[in-house]
């Protein structure tokens, strides 16, 4: 049986450039296996590599239905208290989110990973993390400045505003005249306001991590691919983690010394962490898990909890290159209790085709998010997907930022930007109620399995992202966030898996 240094489970942003950084040494020997297909990046379906996924102009909802294999469809989660639970959908396949998510190339402000290191995560603070974010990636418009790299695999870009919606013209105008600065790169650690917004683009279309790194590494004869092989279990010799089990019942061994990484997502690294004895001791019991280790596995769930104003507007200012919804954001401190440096974000939305609306508006995101939620294994099937209650704005603080960040909106909405293409009146959730059933996800789910120290609320790995309590077992994807990034995720859990890689080197 052929037996490797690594086993890494998941082959989707995290999992992809893990895989191609070790087997750059050709000693190592590594296996990547994904639940979903294995497919050569120019095979990447049609809908998934513009800007929009295909959509088009027609006023319809993603085409989701025309590529299912791409897409985890059973897990659910309910977004706030009194909402009904709805489908949590996840990318599957090589490539993962990144195939299918929204573009958007947008790093997390230097305060998040100074608030890592404050809960534990040594050695992940704002400086290794900016040199990791500048590993990954290909500037486009600011090569030459020390806070971007160069040379990376993941291309940064942004769209000259000949190419912007209407929207994206109005929010920067109002924002400017309200007094909110302008920065051209949001990328910049010490930037906040007006933005253009940055997507993982080249020359138009969408370039994933099976793109970027599979690709490259894909013929180097120590890497070994297997697609739709589902992960059941880490097998174990008493506390030592030799191998996974999958879905039907084959193994697959490491060798002496050998690891295992998971890097299954948010949803199916805790999920596999559950099913192989690692978890609440209280859950696992409730599905007859054998328990292994105590830990809170799926405890402090964090996503962005997202607030919509809309506006109809005339069809000729909804249209922008590549029917892009957002070119523009606003970073802003919103000063109140909780937040700190850029904990809102305001996006343009020149439409909202996404939710089958004629209408366009502006989305008000919380970027810091004090609520925590939590994972619920409902069974030990590894067919069947977790459910996750969010909990969303329970902390009375997230509230107040959300209703601050509508109210932000209305005003902006009333500058002669936005009456110029305006068709009728804005509508937005007016009370706490009304935000409270309206709030939405922004898909980031993150901090399911986190980093810190032994003992701490939430804490499952250590900053070497090792499984406290047992031996060769990792994990290494936006599960170990210890807090949800102040930004979209694609770029951080990129640079999360960038230093990872550099950590591990240097202890081999």
């Amino acid at each position: 049986m052929n037996k490797w240094n690594y086993i890494i489970v998941g082959g989707g942003s995290a999992g992809a450039l893990i895989a191609s950084r070790l087997t750059e040494n050709p000693e190592c020997k590594v296996l990547l296996v994904e639940a979903g297909l294995d497919y050569r990046a120019a095979d990447t379906p049609k809908e998934f590599k513009d800007r929009t996924k295909g959509l088009g102009l027609a006023l319809e909802a993603p085409k989701n239905h025309l590529n299912p294999e791409f897409y985890w469809h059973g897990i659910t989660a309910t977004r706030a208290k009194g909402q009904a639970p709805f489908q949590y959908r996840r990318g599957r396949g090589l490539g993962g989110s990144s195939t299918i998510n929204g573009l958007y190339a947008i790093r997390g402000v230097p305060d998040d990973f100074a608030e890592w290191e404050r809960l534990g995560a040594d050695g992940w603070g704002p400086q290794q993390m900016l040199d990791a974010y500048c590993k990954i990636e290909d500037e486009h418009d600011f090569p030459d400045v020390p806070w971007h790299g160069r040379s990376g695999p993941t291309p940064v870009y942004r769209e000259p505003e000949s190419g912007w919606g209407g929207v994206d013209k109005a929010l920067r105008d109002a924002a400017l005249d309200a007094g909110y600065a302008w920065n051209p790169d949001h990328n910049d650690p010490a930037s906040s306001g007006v933005s253009p917004a940055a997507m993982n683009i080249r020359n138009g279309d969408r370039v994933s991590t099976n793109h970027a790194y599979i690709e490259p590494a894909r013929n180097r004869a120590n890497l070994t691919i297997r697609g739709e092989t589902l992960i059941d279990r880490v097998l174990f010799h008493g506390t030592r983690a030799v191998g996974v089990i999958d879905a039907d019942g084959g193994e697959y061994l490491v060798a002496n010394g050998g690891e295992i990484i998971l890097s299954a997502g948010s949803s199916s690294s805790p999920a596999i962490l559950m099913r192989s004895g690692i978890g609440p001791a209280a859950d696992l019991e409730e599905l007859e898990i054998a328990a292994l280790v105590e830990l809170p596995v799926g405890r402090g769930a964090q996503d962005h909890a997202v607030a919509f104003l809309e506006l109809p507007i005339v069809p000729s200012a909804q249209t922008s290159v590549g029917n892009r919804p957002t070119n523009i954001l606003l970073r802003y401190t919103s000063e109140l209790d909780g937040g700190r440096r850029n904990d809102m974000m305001l996006m343009a939305t020149n439409h909202n085709y996404w939710f089958g609306k004629d209408t366009a508006g502006i989305a008000v995101s919380l970027e810091q998010p004090l609520s925590r939620g939590s994972m619920k294994l409902t069974s030990k099937d590894p067919r069947v997907e977790p459910h996750f209650e969010l909990n969303f704005l329970s902390d009375k603080r997230d509230l107040a930022r959300i209703r601050d960040g509508l109210d932000r909106a209305r005003q902006l909405v009333d500058h002669e930007t936005f009456q110029t293409i305006a068709t009728g009146e804005p509508s937005w959730p007016r009370n706490d109620q009304e935000i409270l059933s309206s709030v939405k996800d922004t898909m980031h789910l993150s901090c399911t399995a986190q980093m810190g120290r032994a003992g701490q609320e939430f804490a499952v790995v250590d900053p070497d992202c090792r499984v406290f309590g047992v031996n060769n077992l990792r994990v290494v994807d936006a599960s170990v966030m210890p807090t949800v990034v102040s930004a979209n995720t694609y770029l951080t859990v990129l640079a999360i898996a960038e230093l990872f890689v550099n950590r591990l080197q240097k202890k081999l």
